[in-house]
């Protein structure tokens, strides 16, 4: 593509018709016996730094739908979609956040969706593109539909992905789940069933979370509620959890509050949302430290958990008084210590706590570390990658990692 367009291919989905007598890197052996389109991405769309113009299944998919709502939506030319800036963005935002949710929940680097996996030999990914591409398909097909429904909300999209093992019960599953989630300034909503193998039919409620927020008095407050199906598929489960703890103010890097969490039995989603913590309800106490005012990046985190006697019982079920309680009456709480090697427990049933890091490994690329130590002697620390993949390591001392180490 050369002259006035040659920069097209940044902004729109390249089309390469696939004509019959034509060799499948698949099948070397068997020429192409009927025509048939490959889709590149545009270079705009790609998460990774380089300017990456191959093609797999899952981009032949995805882009096949796109280019089919460009057209139309009246897009059907490269100065035209070049002009549409609220587009272009659209479409960047929704592709990224697809691509990133993609490479975590399987831990496969953003580039290596759009890499040449034929070429490379990855077999693995290969199949798991073969698996995924109807369900590709159906996920671009229904986020449209969920952020027309919900046009001011943060966040809309419906995944569908594929759950090859349970790790809970440690047997291979091979089963098919729809997500929904909507998150808005105060709300946040996230469904998940169970579905059939051709994606067409909910079978079971797999899970039903929803969480309100509010801010008031220099505190923020959340409850959620987390109706979800136990291990054996026979009963659900119910938890409600409330956090209640201090904004972070400029003068006010370290802040204080507790979480409350309860459980219960209940048959459905409208029973559990009703529910408050309840009796018998875990206290954890927390304790966190941000870098600075304007970023806000924890670099500290304590917590501490009672689970039978909570130390404040005053401080649960605040959602509708809210009023009653003020930001400084939770500085009562700052005899926590956020150094990440204080042992204290303050007569806690356990504890854990936390230190964040971001290490820079080009101007525009960071990985974030997560190393954790509880009151078991357990250290792990998590590396999570910008390209959506992430590892895990475990130490016995604190000194020594390795992946084998984790259990």
């Amino acid at each position: 593509m050369t002259g006035s367009n040659s920069d097209c291919m940044d902004y729109a989905p390249i089309v390469l018709n696939v004509p019959v007598g034509a060799i499948d890197a698949d099948s070397p052996n068997s020429p192409i016996t009927e025509p048939y389109q490959l889709i590149f991405p545009p270079v705009m769309t790609v998460s990774s730094e380089q300017e990456i113009k191959s093609t797999t299944p899952l981009t032949t998919v995805l882009w096949n739908e796109i280019q089919a709502d460009l057209y139309k939506g009246g897009l059907n030319s490269c100065s035209a979609l070049k002009q549409a800036v609220n587009t272009q963005n659209s479409i960047i935002q929704n592709v990224k956040e697809h691509d990133f949710r993609i490479a975590n929940r399987y831990n496969i680097a953003v580039e290596d969706l759009y890499g040449d996996f034929v070429k490379d030999q990855n077999t693995e990914l290969y199949d798991l593109a073969q698996k995924m591409m109807p369900a590709i398909k159906k996920s671009y097909q229904e986020t449209k539909e969920i952020q027309k429904e919900n046009p001011t909300a943060q966040q809309a999209y419906v995944d569908y992905y594929w759950e090859h093992w349970d790790y809970t019960k440690k047997n291979e599953i091979n089963k098919w789940y729809k997500v929904k989630t909507v998150m808005t300034a105060d709300k946040l909503i996230v469904i998940e069933h169970e579905v059939s193998a051709d994606l067409q039919t909910e079978l079971a409620l797999n899970k039903h979370i929803e969480r309100n927020s509010q801010k008031k008095n220099g505190l923020e407050y959340d409850k959620e509620a987390w109706f979800s199906l136990d291990s054996d598929g026979t009963e659900y489960s119910c938890s409600v959890k409330e956090t209640i703890k201090q904004q972070v103010l400029p003068n006010s890097l370290t802040t204080f509050g507790v979480l409350n969490r309860g459980w219960s039995k209940q048959p459905d989603w409208d029973s559990c949302s009703r529910q408050n913590v309840g009796a018998g309800f875990m206290q954890t106490l927390s304790a966190d430290l941000v870098g600075d005012y304007k970023d806000q990046f924890t670099q500290v985190q304590a917590k501490f958990n009672f689970e039978n006697n909570a130390p404040h019982p005053e401080w649960v079920n605040l959602g509708d008084s809210l009023d009653s309680v003020s930001r400084s009456d939770f500085d009562a709480l700052n005899y926590l210590s956020v150094d990440f090697n204080d042992n204290s427990s303050y007569g806690s049933d356990s504890w854990s706590r936390h230190k964040y890091a971001y290490i820079e490994n080009t101007p525009f690329d960071y990985t974030q570390t997560i190393t954790s130590r509880d009151s078991h002697g357990s250290w792990t620390k998590g590396y999570h990658y910008q390209n959506g993949t992430s590892l895990f390591e475990c130490s016995d001392d604190g000194v020594n990692w390795s992946k084998e180490t984790c259990k």
